[in-house]
């Protein structure tokens, strides 16, 4: 695709600088709060479509803010939604301050035109964006915008949990685990950083998004990690900090989350990419984010089976050809940045267009991933493990580490460790509250084995041993409940 349709895409779905995003946008009937505050410290925009079984927990997350609903404008923008919705709102409503109730009169199929409306009412100095089956931590919104007040940055990341059906683990680790930040340059961020770029736990100024006419694009994917990564560059510096702020609700039951990666994903996802490499001056910040995304799309459409585009050679096929049409010759090997053997491999088949090449790799690394997951079987090599060797045509890949404990010695453990990455640290973490996390005093007695010392009174079912290694990667260490219970 030439520069010129490329830029009459960008327009048709509103990612350029102009002002018909505003245009575009549905009319609403706004219903308000009896009271509510010119000047907020924090406009929280919250984008619903059918999250009524989630409402209530998210709206008492904000109710309930350490900050004070004087400092706050909650904005909730409801697409049109079918279900009780709009009930729960207005309960709250009734009930408390500084609440907008905005119905929009036609669904405008994403979160991406709610969450502009947002935008066009926001009054806050500050900015955050909630997706409305997650909640916040009662402190987050005090504590995020305190950071952002005293550093004066434009830009804030902090601490995610993932919930899966009440089980919680830590989410864009990259975001926190360096500790404290302040105003640190995007060109220093590992591409791990690039992992999420999601609404959740991020806070910006609102005047950022004003001078530079930021907004969400108009596609139902890749709309939100277009408009942070813009964030960033014009930012060009941020801030992060270490305390859990937001929940990420991923439960099994959540009908608002999309089950379906189809084409028309692939091609937002390229489509978003495009935009930003056409925007923005090559540099690392733009290569990393480039090449974490890639990764991942890569993943997808390159070795999964179980999503909404069938796994097929025309599915291969279609990728990389899509792929050269939206991003052209790409002058950087992403490689480098790709965390798994198996994503190496299939971009490497992609780039000599050996399509059947993938489709025997797949099937051969599929069959080799379920035996090591589900019967163990591992190829050891002196001190690296590779999955298991099938086929002598099929590029072996390694696994990235292995943490096994051998041995007790009072109260250490014995770990040995069997990696192509570079370690860490070892780590205990509670398993309710997953921030709860503490490294574990190490002696290393040779090149792949580290005596770590255990707390003696620890309640085994509450925590988690892991390894820690580079990238903000980890691995929960084996055999080592079984150890300390004896």
């Amino acid at each position: 695709m030439d520069l010129k349709e490329l830029q009459t895409e960008f327009a048709h779905y509103n990612y350029q600088d102009n002002e018909k995003w505003k245009v575009n946008l549905p009319t609403y009937e706004k219903i308000s709060s009896s009271v509510v505050f010119d000047t907020p410290k924090v406009s929280v925009i919250i984008a619903n479509y059918n999250n009524a079984p989630y409402l209530e927990r998210m709206l008492d997350s904000l109710v309930n803010q350490t900050i004070g609903l004087d400092k706050l404008q909650l904005l909730f923008i409801d697409d049109k939604s079918t279900d009780t919705s709009a009930e729960i709102v207005e309960k709250y409503l009734q009930k408390y301050s500084s609440i907008e109730f905005y119905k929009l009169t036609k669904n405008t199929g994403g979160a991406h035109g709610p969450r502009n409306v947002g935008i066009l009412n926001a009054r806050g100095e500050y900015l955050v964006f909630l997706d409305a089956d997650d909640w916040y931590d009662e402190n987050a919104l005090k504590y995020m915008s305190e950071i952002l007040e005293k550093s004066g940055a434009n830009m804030g990341f902090f601490g995610i949990v993932q919930s899966i059906n009440g089980k919680l683990s830590l989410k864009s680790r990259a975001y926190f685990f360096d500790g404290v930040k302040i105003e640190r340059d995007i060109q220093e961020l590992p591409s791990a950083f690039y992992e999420w770029l999601g609404p959740q736990g991020i806070m910006l100024k609102r005047n950022l998004v004003d001078k530079h006419n930021l907004h969400f694009p108009s596609q139902k994917v890749a709309d939100d990690v277009t408009f942070f990564y813009e964030a960033m560059r014009f930012s060009k510096k941020i801030t992060q900090g270490t305390r859990l702020t937001t929940y990420l609700n991923r439960d099994v039951s959540n009908v608002s989350l999309s089950k379906t990666i189809n084409r028309d994903f692939m091609i937002s996802w390229l489509r978003a990419l495009s935009y930003i490499n056409q925007t923005f001056p090559d540099d690392i910040s733009k290569e990393r984010f480039l090449a974490r995304r890639l990764e991942w799309l890569v993943y997808n459409f390159g070795l999964r089976r179980d999503v909404g585009y069938k796994f097929s050679l025309k599915r291969i096929i279609d990728f990389k050809k899509s792929t050269d049409k939206y991003l052209g010759k790409i002058n950087f090997d992403p490689t480098i940045y790709f965390r798994t053997g198996a994503r190496k491999v299939v971009w490497k088949y992609l780039i000599l267009e050996d399509y059947k090449g993938i489709i025997s790799f797949n099937r051969w690394h599929s069959l080799r991933h379920i035996m090591k997951k589900y019967l163990g079987i591992m190829k050891r090599e002196e001190n690296q493990y590779f999955y298991p060797i099938l086929n002598s045509k099929i590029p072996k890949i390694a696994i990235n580490m292995r943490a096994v404990a051998v041995k007790r010695l009072e109260n250490q453990v014995l770990i040995q460790i069997y990696s192509n990455e570079i370690f860490n640290y070892f780590e205990i973490r509670n398993k309710l509250q997953p921030f709860n996390r503490n490294r574990l005093l190490t002696t290393k007695v040779s090149p792949t084995e580290y005596r770590v010392d255990i707390p003696l009174e620890i309640d085994l079912g509450k925590y988690d041993f892991l390894v820690i290694y580079n990238d903000y990667q980890e691995q929960k260490i084996e055999k080592i409940e079984k150890l300390l219970s004896k």
